[in-house]
């Protein structure tokens, strides 16, 4: 059941990022909204930012349970995104750190290590920024 939540979930994803791919949201009071530069608000980054910091709650508190049910649907919502994005130079590669970044949670928190939890926490962060970096890069 709680698969088929996060298939669901994705499957609105890619509607709704299809239907947003060309309507930019600007933030109130930034610097570059202000210089005339848009900044894009992606659903699948507002779904990967709720899940991973439900992850790092999950981590503070030892709640495996927690901790595996995000990151299970951060792995298939990234899933899903890659197929939309998977065209990208150089996103393979990083989709890829991230997925491993992702199981490696998964793993250690179903053994019920917080420590590894942690650690593969720390490496899928790694994998975000240097993701974030490469696609501000290529535009």
């Amino acid at each position: 059941m709680p698969r088929l939540i996060s298939m669901t979930v994705a499957l609105i994803a890619i509607c709704f990022t299809i239907m947003t791919l060309q309507a930019p949201i600007i933030a109130n009071g930034d610097d570059k909204a202000e210089a005339g530069k848009e900044q894009p608000v992606s659903f699948w980054m507002k779904k990967k930012l709720e899940y991973s910091q439900n992850i790092l709650a999950g981590i503070a508190n030892a709640d495996f349970d927690k901790i595996v049910v995000n990151a299970e649907s951060m792995r298939d919502l990234s899933k899903i995104e890659g197929f939309v994005r998977g065209g990208m130079p150089g996103y393979r590669t990083q989709l890829h750190i991230f997925e491993e970044s992702t199981d490696e949670i998964i793993r250690q928190a179903k053994k019920d290590n917080v420590d590894g939890a942690a650690l593969a926490f720390t490496q899928l962060t790694i994998s975000c920024v240097n993701c974030h970096k490469h696609l501000r890069e290529t535009k």
